[in-house]
C-alpha cells in the first residue's frame, strides 16, 4: 500500500510502499481520505530513535471497514467509517484500530455525509464541541473566536450560532469567510489590533473567548476583552491558569488526547450535527497522496482556512 511515513528516525517524511497492516484481532479498513491536522507535523517532531518505524503520519480518517475481529459486532465489513488512527496512522491506503482503544474511536458514517466529509471532521468538531463545553456560553451571551475560519474555529462559529449564542471572530483577511459561516462581527488581524477594536465594540467586556491562535505571551490579552467572571479557553496550551484566575477569569487548555468527546459518542454527535446541516464541512482542498509533502510544508509555514483532506 501506498503511506506517507518515517521510515527511519531522523529522516524525513515520503511517499513509500509499506505492507498492509495486522489485523486479526482489529478492524482493518481500507482509507477513503485522510484529513490534515497541525498535530501531524507535532507528532513527526516528537518523534524518538525508540519510537516504532516505519510511523505512517496522519490522525484523522475515512474509510470502509474490510476486516473485523471475530465476535465484534459493533462495525462490520463493509461499512463506512471514520475516526482516528494513531497506531497505524491515516495517510496510508489502510490502516487499523483495535476495538475499545480510547485513543483511536471509531464511528459509522450516516447517510448524507460524504467520507472526504467526515475525514475532515475528528479532531477538529470534537475539540469546537468540547471547548464549547468548556466555555458554557449560553443563548444571548457573547463568544470570541480567535483564528475562526480553520478547522476548529469553523466548526466552533457554526456550533455556537446554533445555540443562540452571538459569535464575533478575528481572522487574517478571510472576513467573508467567517461572515458566511455566521460569525455577527468580523475582525480582521491584517488590518487592525483586534484586541483594541474589540474593545471599543464591547467596553464592559465579553463572556467567553476560543482563542486558537495565540501563544503564551499574546495570549494574556485576551484578558483585556473579557468580563470579570469571564471564560477562556486555549487549544494551543498557552493559558496560564492561575494568572488568569487573578483576574477572576476561568482559563482552560484543551487537548486532544485528553478530551472526553474523543469517543464513538463524540465522533456520532459531530456527524449528526454535519448530516442535519447544523455544522458544514470545513473542507478547503482535495489532494493527491503525491502532494501531501508540499501541503504539509504549506500548513506548517503560512496556515490555511479550513481543512486539507487527502484521497487515497
Amino acid at each position: 500500500m501506498r503511506a506517507f511515513a518515517v521510515r527511519n528516525f531522523g529522516e524525513a517524511p515520503a511517499l513509500y510502499d509499506l505492507p498492509i497492516p495486522s489485523a486479526d484481532d482489529a478492524f482493518l479498513i481500507r482509507v477513503t481520505y485522510a484529513g490534515i491536522n497541525p498535530l501531524d507535523n507535532i507528532l513527526v517532531e516528537r518523534l524518538t530513535a525508540t519510537s516504532k518505524y516505519p510511523f505512517v503520519l496522519g490522525v484523522d480518517f475515512a474509510g470502509i471497514v474490510e476486516h473485523a475481529p471475530e465476535g465484534e459486532l459493533s462495525l462490520r465489513a463493509g461499512e463506512r467509517v471514520f475516526g482516528m488512527a494513531r497506531t497505524h496512522g491515516a495517510y496510508a491506503g489502510y490502516t487499523a484500530v483495535a476495538p475499545g482503544m480510547t485513543t483511536e474511536p471509531l464511528a459509522p458514517i450516516p447517510d448524507g455525509v460524504a467520507d472526504e466529509q467526515a475525514a475532515a471532521l475528528p479532531i477538529a468538531a470534537i475539540t469546537a464541541l468540547r471547548s464549547l463545553e468548556l466555555l458554557g456560553v449560553t443563548p444571548g451571551q457573547r463568544l470570541v473566536v480567535m483564528g475562526a475560519t480553520g478547522g476548529v474555529g469553523g466548526y466552533t462559529v457554526q456550533m455556537a450560532r446554533d445555540q443562540g449564542v452571538h459569535v464575533s471572530a478575528t481572522v487574517r483577511g478571510d472576513v467573508g469567510e467567517a461572515r458566511r459561516i455566521g460569525a455577527e462581527e468580523v475582525y480582521d488581524a491584517k488590518a487592525a489590533d483586534v484586541f483594541d477594536a474589540l474593545r471599543t465594540s464591547h467596553p464592559d467586556g465579553v463572556e467567553a473567548v476560543l482563542d486558537l491562535v495565540n501563544g503564551s505571551d499574546i495570549i494574556r490579552r485576551d484578558a483585556e476583552i473579557l468580563k470579570p467572571g469571564g471564560v477562556l479557553v486555549s487549544t494551543r496550551y498557552a493559558a496560564d491558569e492561575e494568572w488568569f484566575a487573578e483576574r477572576h477569569i476561568t482559563a482552560s487548555n484543551i487537548a486532544t488526547i485528553t478530551n472526553p468527546l474523543s469517543s464513538p459518542q463524540g465522533l456520532t454527535k459531530v456527524a449528526r450535527m454535519l448530516a442535519d446541516g447544523t455544522i458544514t464541512a470545513r473542507i478547503r482542498s482535495i489532494i493527491q497522496p503525491d502532494h501531501i509533502g508540499e501541503m504539509r510544508e504549506k500548513i506548517r509555514n503560512t496556515g490555511l482556512h479550513g481543512k486539507v483532506v487527502i484521497r487515497f
